[in-house]
């Protein structure tokens, strides 16, 4: 796992949330806090589909909502002259990338891995009346992480997700410093 500070917050933000650049992802959680907080659940809901819906995997590919599907969403409860407060996006990668993304990493490792994942949120400013300051209040951070299908003594996936991550944000033209 690695934590990564995002230089640009004005370019990030338009690469998240107004092109392409995110698409090889799926939308785990999002949280967004404007006047009020949104909230979205990425997981499918079983009830708005019908059952040919829910049983077509060429239809519904993944449990989870592709990003490109959410993006507009979120970008509109963004959108405007204030910034959030705050907000929080877990995406995960999709499931026919992740054995490219672990390319280096041996075989019965890379079949224990359940996901590859990114957090990305905007640390909350404390307000006046908070006793200690945060310094990084308004920051936008990318934290790695991976979930694990089975117990595994190898922990190679972990940097070569952090080392597939911070190739992705560099060839994506995303500045950003590793935190220690």
């Amino acid at each position: 796992m690695v934590s990564l500070l995002v230089n640009n917050k004005g370019s990030f933000m338009s690469k998240l949330l107004s092109s392409d650049c995110f698409d090889s992802f799926l939308l785990e959680e999002a949280t967004i806090q404007m006047a009020v907080t949104f909230r979205i659940d990425g997981r499918l809901n079983r009830d708005f589909f019908d059952s040919d819906e829910w049983k077509d995997s060429e239809r519904r590919p993944y449990e989870l909502s592709p990003w490109s599907h959410v993006r507009g969403y979120c970008h509109d409860c963004i959108k405007g002259r204030k910034a959030p407060a705050g907000f929080r996006f877990i995406l995960q990668l999709k499931p026919e990338y992740v054995s490219a993304s672990l390319s280096d990493v041996p075989e019965n490792t890379k079949a224990a891995v359940s996901s590859l994942a990114i957090n990305i949120r905007m640390s909350t400013p404390l307000s006046d009346e908070d006793a200690l300051p945060q310094n990084n209040a308004g920051d936008i951070h990318i934290v790695t992480g991976i979930s694990m299908k089975t117990f595994t003594l190898d922990k190679s996936a972990e940097p070569a997700w952090d080392r597939t991550i911070e190739r992705f944000l560099t060839s994506k033209g995303i500045e950003f410093e590793r935190e220690t």
